[in-house]
């Protein structure tokens, strides 16, 4: 599992168990370091659900960026786990 904390993420796409807002302020909370804007500190792309219309490419600014400047992109369910695991590692101590 990747350790998001004291790492730079941008999240883009939609999140379908949190708002965009609220998987920030979680991902803060647990010691990541959330941004707004895509930037060279970035280290983690977090992904949800990308729309597009049929004969689009399902992808993004942010996902291009990231696969052309090595950011790591990690996706909802990735980011959630990281979560849990973080909220169980604030609970042992």
């Amino acid at each position: 599992m990747k350790d998001l904390s004291q790492q730079p993420i941008i999240f883009t796409g939609k999140l379908n168990s949190l708002t965009r807002l609220q998987a920030q302020q979680l991902a803060a909370m647990l010691g990541a370091f959330p941004q707004t804007n895509m930037n060279q500190k970035i280290k983690y792309v977090i992904v949800g659900q990308i729309e597009q219309s049929m004969f689009e490419i399902l992808t993004t600014k942010k996902i291009k960026y990231a696969e052309t400047h090595s950011v790591e992109i990690l996706n909802e369910s990735e980011f959630l786990k990281w979560c849990i695991w973080r909220l169980q590692q604030k609970n042992s101590f």
